[in-house]
C-alpha cells in the first residue's frame, strides 16, 4: 500500500488478467486500473 500515492498493490496468482479482475470483482467489487504480468525467478 502507498498511502501517499493512493495506490494499493495486490499480488495474485491467476491463468490470466481477466481472471484476476473477475475474483476482485466478486470479492468487493473493486478492479485494478493496471495488471502487471510478473515471472517467478524473472
Amino acid at each position: 500500500m502507498d498511502d501517499k500515492a493512493g495506490k494499493v498493490f495486490c499480488l495474485v496468482e491467476a491463468p490470466d488478467a481477466e481472471a484476476a479482475n473477475t475474483v476482485h470483482r466478486e470479492a468487493h467489487g473493486l478492479v485494478a486500473d493496471e495488471i502487471y504480468e510478473v515471472k517467478e525467478g524473472a
